[in-house]
């Protein structure tokens, strides 16, 4: 009864600030994609930075407000980032935590060509380790408000993987099957007045799940069939500019969803077995508002709380948070490592702060807080530095250092670095 109260005081709080600051000024300028991209020509790579402004129409500007789907954590920002003249991203990811040797790294890459086959139809490509995604939007349908996107993926991780496909030794410890799935993800979405954006989604996904290293009694969890519909609505009146994602104005996003699974039963290890009828269907919510302010052309501080949970959802359906990484838009707690943490329900604050310090040198201070609400009551700290610095040519490198602790418990302060660079052509 608690932990229920405290959910909803915190999910109340969220509501509340969010009504108080839209309530406030408008800011100056529309959402509009950011900016400040790859330059296309290699010949003058040396003499111009990598990055450039991007000038967009009014419609492209409402056509890039994005409804992420469910259990979708790709480099939609960094994509998104691009120049027009640009279709192609490579980036590099990597995890390195300081106690171990367990690093993780995800090589991905991005292709976008916009209104293909001279239509008013763009196309996404996405390939993340073990993770492919290939996203079509259909710009204009039936009313100039409305937008239609049908999102394709092929995914092949581990029962113990993420939402990214990383490769490395962590991920090999535990592994007693491999979660693979396919998944056929359409979007409808509609701009309303006063900054509202409504999405109705209807993701429909097919699992297929292959033995690995499982005990003589392990149980292993039926191939099926998993609808999920989900409504999305977000009010979003913001700004976000350049590769180092210059946050200005208000965001908030709500969504639920009803996963429906065709069969469903007790899987897993005897002591260790994971729900079975209870989990055939499930629910996930969240809901996120970020606020950020712009001082001097380039000091950004930016304050996201997000809540996240659902009912009866077992280890494969459950919300997860973690990571130390950047420009990724994930649930991050710096000094923790990507999805660490799967839980019932939590509650989340990220606070950063980032400014300038010459001409190719910009640093990030990060704090972050997250309350375990379900099943056990935990309290987890982390907080960080980093550094993104332009290369030769202008190629951006990320470096953060990331440092935790789990204030419930009598671990050890953990310590991870995070490594990412991007070029594109």
């Amino acid at each position: 009864m608690v932990e229920k109260l405290i959910r909803y005081i915190l999910l109340a709080a969220v509501i509340s600030i969010s009504m108080v600051l839209f309530a406030q000024d408008k800011p100056q300028e529309k959402k509009s994609s950011i900016g400040k991209t790859i330059k296309k020509t290699i010949e003058t790579i040396d003499k111009q930075t990598l990055y450039k402004e991007k000038k967009e129409t009014e419609q492209d500007k409402a056509e890039k407000k994005q409804i992420q789907t469910y259990q979708q954590a790709d480099f939609d920002k960094l994509k998104d980032a691009t120049h027009e003249d640009i279709s192609t991203i490579i980036v590099l990811l990597g995890e390195i935590p300081l106690e171990s040797k367990n690093s993780i790294f995800a090589p991905a890459i991005l292709y976008n060509k916009n209104n293909i086959f001279n239509s008013n139809t763009d196309f996404a490509f996405t390939w993340v380790g073990f993770k492919a995604t290939a996203k079509f939007t259909q710009k204009k349908f039936i009313w100039d408000n409305v937008s239609l996107q049908e999102t394709l993926i092929g995914s092949f991780l581990y029962a113990s993987g993420t939402n990214f496909g990383f490769f490395g030794e962590r991920f090999n410890e535990d592994l007693l099957f491999y979660t693979n799935y396919t998944s056929e993800i359409v979007t409808l979405k509609i701009s309303l007045p006063l900054y509202n954006i409504l999405g109705l989604t209807i993701d429909s996904r097919q699992y297929f799940f292959i033995k690995r290293d499982t005990p003589p009694d392990f149980i292993m969890p039926k191939n099926h069939y998993n609808l999920f519909p989900r409504i999305d609505w977000n009010i979003e009146h913001y700004t976000e500019q350049g590769i180092d994602q210059l946050f200005n104005g208000i965001a908030f996003q709500n969504w639920i969803g009803y996963g429906i699974r065709s069969q469903w039963d007790t899987w897993g290890e005897p002591g260790k077995l994971q729900m079975g009828k209870e989990a055939k269907t499930f629910v996930i919510y969240s809901s996120t508002l970020t606020c950020g302010k712009v001082f001097g052309n380039s000091q950004n501080l930016i304050v996201r709380m997000r809540i996240k949970g659902g009912i009866d959802n077992d280890f494969l359906s459950q919300p997860r948070f973690g990571g130390t990484i950047d420009n990724a838009k994930l649930d991050v707690v710096h000094g923790t490592t990507v999805d660490q943490f799967r839980v019932e329900s939590f509650a989340l604050c990220n606070l950063q702060y980032g400014f300038n310090v010459a001409t190719r040198l910009r640093m990030n201070l990060y704090a972050d807080y997250a309350y375990i609400i379900n099943p056990a009551s935990q309290h987890i700290a982390g907080s960080g530095y980093g550094f993104r610095i332009l290369g030769p040519g202008g190629l951006p490198i990320w470096l953060t250092h990331g440092i935790s602790k789990n204030l419930s418990q009598d671990d050890n302060v953990s310590q991870v670095v995070m490594i990412m660079t991007a070029a594109g052509f």
